[in-house]
């Protein structure tokens, strides 16, 4: 009979120093496992420069909310804006992750760290992501209604001529304003007919965008290398002009004299902001402060559109419902550049 007793109740060292390893070593791949995932889902997101999508939501609020006539607390209910909002996500980021798969070979030499030319995504994905979200894109806004479909055919040549021909021409700022003007007439789409979409607030409000997109699209030019101080000004002066179209809407347009005065204010600050960091910008154009200015610029068409709600509208609610926007279009700003 044993003598429980004398049974050793010492540990295993041996066999303890074994699991603390092996548990070790699954905590470290664990660890790498997650840092991997995470870096890819970050590479994915520097891939469709996402911060800037939150402009060309704006867009679509700007469009609808100058069209529609719905109190704010009733628009969580309006399934066509939603349908359009998704479309404006899937046709601009679509485009963003195709212009880096056409600019994929001048990253190599400009811009090695983006996602392509760095190896963290290849091409073929990055084209066939791009590809699936222009397609999303396409189809939210087939089940809008016809205008907002067709107003959706016509932005997908317009991004796909901007990236494969346009981009390195005289004609490319033409191109980025074309897309932006066609984005803010999608989001006044949800109408019955043309002849509703095509009213002189949604075509001039698309237009001033489209104008100041040409001039920040001309300030951007070799942000990445060299940039001209002709150049610089001649995309302020374009800006401008974008600016004070927005004016003249509100100024011809507006829903009452006190809202048309405020706008008219808040463009005017706006444009002394984005005046001030652009004189800045020429008289040291350097590549950084060029890009830090350009992320400025693309950022305040939350701003812009905001302004033409308010004057239009005369609906502070609905002008703070654009402006919020703003939030995490800066949060995600800080990780993820705009340009």
């Amino acid at each position: 009979m044993t003598d429980s007793s004398k049974v050793s109740t010492a540990p295993d060292t041996a066999g303890e120093s074994a699991l603390c390893g092996l548990s070790a070593e699954i905590v470290e791949v664990g660890d790498e496992g997650a840092t991997r995932s995470s870096s890819r889902l970050l590479a994915w997101l520097q891939l469709m420069r996402l911060p800037t999508v939150f402009t060309a939501l704006s867009n679509i609020l700007c469009g609808y909310l100058i069209t529609h006539s719905l109190p704010v607390a009733d628009l969580p209910g309006q399934w066509n804006l939603w349908l359009l909002l998704c479309s404006t996500f899937g046709l601009y980021m679509g485009g963003m992750v195709l212009n880096d798969v056409f600019d994929a070979s001048l990253d190599a030499i400009e811009r090695p760290e983006r996602p392509i030319p760095s190896g963290r995504i290849s091409r073929t994905a990055a084209a066939g992501f791009g590809g699936l979200l222009t397609v999303i894109g396409v189809s939210a806004a087939a089940f809008v209604g016809l205008p907002s479909l067709l107003v959706a055919i016509a932005i997908v040549p317009a991004v796909v001529l901007y990236n494969a021909v346009l981009k390195n021409t005289l004609a490319a700022p033409l191109g980025m304003g074309t897309c932006r003007f066609l984005n803010l007439m999608l989001g006044a789409s949800a109408v019955g007919s043309f002849a509703e979409l095509f009213q002189t607030t949604s075509v001039t409000a698309a237009a001033g965008l489209g104008l100041y997109v040409v001039g920040v699209t001309i300030f951007a030019m070799n942000e990445a290398g060299t940039s001209t101080s002709r150049g610089l000004l001649a995309g302020l002066a374009l800006m401008a002009a974008g600016m004070l179209l927005d004016g003249w809407l509100i100024s011809n347009h507006s829903a009452t004299p006190g809202s048309a005065d405020g706008a008219r204010m808040a463009l005017l600050l706006l444009g002394l902001n984005l005046g001030m960091r652009g004189a800045r910008a020429v008289s040291s154009p350097q590549p950084r402060l060029i890009q830090k200015t350009v992320g400025l610029m693309l950022l305040c068409i939350i701003f812009l559109d905001a302004i033409v709600v308010f004057g239009l509208t005369a609906d502070a609610k609905r002008a703070a419902l654009v402006i919020m926007l703003v939030a995490p279009a800066m949060l995600l700003r800080r990780v993820i550049p705009m340009s």
